[in-house]
């Protein structure tokens, strides 16, 4: 009882943090309420009534954070789905089946011409567009019809149609980690979760007003340039932060998931970095093109493998990125920058891979120079991956460019 009351005490608390600060948006503030609210009432049921009570909170979660006509909708295009899914079809045709449905919804977000609200467009997009590939990449071998639980317990997650901009998140991973742990254990950390989340946008709230104070007319260009490409970089606290916060609101009903970022402030390489600043993401990208990719060409040499499906990767992750701001803003980001940046950063961390394969093993150093070396390698690392950053925030090249000549933004 008082482990619960502890854990009841905490999240009002941050209720009220919410709330004086004004986080986010009001509903923001009524998504947090809900997720409290029914962490309170899950606690208390049968282990067996759990997920079905957070089924039905997250699906009538949906009509009181968005547009009751959206969430209908919504609602209605995964119960498509999911009889898609259901059928006796062979899977390629269940694929095919869900592929014509999507391009008929993809018509329909670039077009306009169906008579649905515009918003709609945007969360079937967050909620189906990612999730949807690792979801029949994980059935395909399924014996038997896929229950209706796990499916709608993956895709209608609550915090989801508040966040747009969602992590990831794996289906074996989700169904394998719930209620693994003691309950208290996985709350406790998803507290801590939502806690730090809750710090870093109120650091991103402070960058995001200090970068004003940076202009070139007041520090001069050079400072302005330096000042301006940090400032830009760490306005990635707000992604950072809501991830931390969406995967902790999860593990207040059972759901143990990882941690969405790891120091990625702290990074040695730009590998390294890759591994850490978006961890579902890279997952997803293993899962989906590294390791097929690389189980095929392996025969044929082991680091001709590991750079061939490195660059797929890479090669994938730009065309999804873009995939991605089609369904949220409904226009495909194929710019000179963006191509630029992803080329760049594939083929760094491509030159990581051929490097870490040729250097000699050593015996790992430590004291003060080994410190040394560390701190050189952070430095540089996250100096090189700011410059890219802001190159891929610009509008064009030539503004870039522009950027870094003045100071002007």
């Amino acid at each position: 009882m008082w482990r619960f009351a502890v854990l009841a005490a905490q999240l009002g608390l941050l209720l009220l943090v919410f709330d004086l600060y004004d986080l986010e948006s009001r509903r923001f503030l009524t998504l947090s309420s809900l997720i409290v609210g029914g962490f309170i009432v899950s606690y208390w049921l049968p282990f067996r009534f759990k997920e079905p009570f957070y089924i039905a909170l997250s699906l009538g979660g949906a009509f009181l954070l968005l547009d009751p006509a959206v969430a209908g909708l919504l609602i209605g295009a995964g119960g498509i789905l999911f009889a898609i899914v259901r059928s006796g079809l062979a899977f390629r045709w269940r694929v095919v089946a869900i592929l014509a449905f999507g391009t008929l919804c993809a018509y329909g977000r670039a077009t306009s011409r169906f008579p649905i609200p515009e918003h709609f467009w945007a969360v079937l997009g967050a909620v189906f567009m990612f999730r949807m590939i690792i979801y029949l990449y994980d059935i395909q071998r399924l014996q038997g019809p896929p229950p209706f639980n796990d499916f709608a317990s993956y895709f209608f997650l609550l915090p989801n149609y508040y966040f747009l901009l969602f992590p990831v998140v794996d289906f074996k991973t989700l169904r394998k980690s719930y209620f693994q742990r003691d309950i208290h254990e996985v709350a406790q950390q998803g507290v801590w979760w939502i806690l730090r989340g809750t710090i870093q946008l109120l650091l991103y709230r402070l960058v995001y007003q200090l970068e004003a104070s940076f202009a070139p007319n007041k520090v001069g260009v050079s400072a302005a340039v330096v000042a301006r490409i940090i400032l830009g970089f760490l306005l990635y606290l707000q992604v950072s932060g809501q991830f931390h916060i969406i995967v902790g609101m999860l593990h207040l009903f059972g759901y143990d998931l990882p941690e969405t970022n790891r120091k990625y402030l702290l990074s040695r390489s730009i590998s390294d970095l890759w591994r850490r600043i978006n961890i579902y993401w890279k997952d997803f990208m293993v899962k989906i093109c590294y390791l097929p990719a690389y189980f095929k060409l392996r025969k044929k040499g082991e680091l001709r493998a590991q750079i061939v499906a490195t660059t797929l990767v890479f090669l994938v992750t730009w065309v999804l990125h873009s995939y991605q701001f089609f369904w949220l803003q409904g226009n495909f980001r194929l710019t000179v920058t963006d191509t630029l940046f992803w080329s760049i950063l594939g083929a760094l961390v491509v030159a990581n891979v051929w490097f870490d394969a040729k250097k000699k093993k050593r015996v790992p150093q430590s004291g003060w120079r080994a410190k040394t070396v560390e701190a050189a390698q952070i430095v540089a690392t996250m100096s090189v991956f700011m410059l890219l950053w802001s190159l891929w925030g610009s509008n064009s090249l030539a503004k870039w460019v522009n950027f870094l000549k003045t100071g002007d933004l």
